[in-house]
């Protein structure tokens, strides 16, 4: 535990500091393997709509997570909840990661039942986290979040194999609860998924 925190805390004030520490990053801007990590639920009888649920996961996001695995606030502007402007495209928060560690991101893209969030470069990982809410039939809602990330930094490698996975975990399947409730429907079932898999830059890098 000692090792994971002394590689949280390194990568994070060392690797990630100067100008473009507010540069948004991709999985080419990454070390180590391509990490897609799933985190699903199926709802039925939701009192809510897919883009009701979707508008408040993305407007109440820092209140849904737990502050212990991600503490949210904004970084140009007061959060919505403290009277700041609606989150939307190009909204920037930072982010106080199991209570050492600083990160930033950008709200990239938002549509009525999903919308995606970038890393920028003062984070411990490089890539996108995606919420969607889809209606696959026979009145069941499916609430998702998809992670797809490489570590910004070795250390932040070391740092996830060692404990921020499971801190990760907690904090989305937090938010993925909260979603839940904010249907008003009933849990039919829910699940994750973590898989790796090496990373292929695209054609012409």
């Amino acid at each position: 535990m000692a090792l994971a925190l002394g590689a949280f805390l390194l990568s994070g004030n060392v690797f990630q500091q100067g100008q473009g520490a507010l540069r948004p990053t991709g999985l080419a801007d990454g070390v180590g393997p391509v990490v897609r990590r799933r985190f699903w639920a199926e709802v039925t009888g939701a009192q809510r709509s897919p883009e009701v649920i979707t508008a408040e996961v993305l407007q109440h996001l820092p209140e849904f997570a737990p502050r212990l695995a991600a503490w949210f606030r904004g970084l140009d502007a007061p959060l919505p909840a403290q009277g700041g402007p609606p989150t939307g495209p190009g909204t920037r928060l930072k982010i106080l990661m199991g209570l050492v560690r600083r990160a930033r991101v950008v709200v990239e893209a938002v549509s009525p039942r999903a919308f995606r969030i970038r890393t920028l470069r003062l984070h411990a990982d490089a890539g996108t986290v995606r919420f969607q809410v889809s209606e696959p039939g026979g009145g069941v809602l499916r609430l998702e979040i998809e992670v797809l990330i490489r570590a910004a930094s070795w250390p932040d490698r070391l740092s996830y194999l060692l404990a921020a996975h499971a801190l990760q975990r907690v904090n989305w399947e937090t938010v993925l609860s909260r979603a839940v409730a904010v249907s008003a429907g009933a849990l039919r079932a829910r699940g994750h998924e973590t898989r790796e898999a090496a990373y292929v830059p695209p054609p012409g890098r």
